[in-house]
């Protein structure tokens, strides 16, 4: 008698029990702990929630959300930003490049701002499986949505007119572009 395997991983309703079960415990241990009630409120509030590494806890573990596997997917659009020029502005770097400039994503991320920042205009940040954010600004006809997964060298949107900015960040640190402007 031959015993049946199951090779497709974790089904997902054992995906939303094991999710339900942490959550249940997190709550149940919270509510009976003032002292790690306090602990869970001050992480959420007071830092920075970086969604990319749970999202990559979770494809490791309970085998991703979705069924599509990321190697199946055809990249069409190579790029690497052009630009003329480079000039330091603010905590980043501010790069000349041609008007209505088509914008590729450096590193695979999730898009976890998408809108108006002072002084960089239309904006797009976006938190790196490497741990850096790094946020676009000047940015036109953005082609990407809040929390939407972006590989690298993606069309991210274009330039509003001839020049980006790009600051790159480490948690609320503002890094050296020099490390990472390829």
């Amino acid at each position: 008698m031959k015993k049946r395997t199951n090779n497709k991983g974790i089904s997902l309703i054992n995906k939303v029990l094991i999710c339900t079960i942490i959550f249940l415990v997190i709550a149940i241990i919270s509510k009976n702990n003032n002292d790690y009630k306090e602990k869970i409120k001050n992480y959420l509030y007071n830092n920075n929630f970086n969604f990319s590494k749970i999202r990559n806890i979770y494809n490791e573990y309970l085998g991703g959300i979705t069924i599509i596997k990321e190697d199946k997917i055809k990249q069409v659009f190579e790029e690497k930003i052009d630009y003329n020029k480079k000039d330091n502005y603010e905590e980043g770097v501010k790069l000349e490049v041609k008007n209505n400039y088509l914008i590729p994503n450096q590193e695979k991320g999730i898009v976890v701002f998408l809108g108006n920042k002072d002084k960089y205009n239309n904006s797009i940040i976006i938190e790196n499986d490497n741990g850096i954010d790094i946020l676009y600004g000047n940015i036109c006809n953005p082609k990407v949505k809040l929390y939407d997964t972006v590989n690298k060298n993606t069309y991210i949107g274009e330039s509003c007119n001839n020049y980006i900015y790009l600051v790159y960040y480490k948690g609320n640190e503002a890094l050296d572009y020099n490390n990472y402007l390829s």
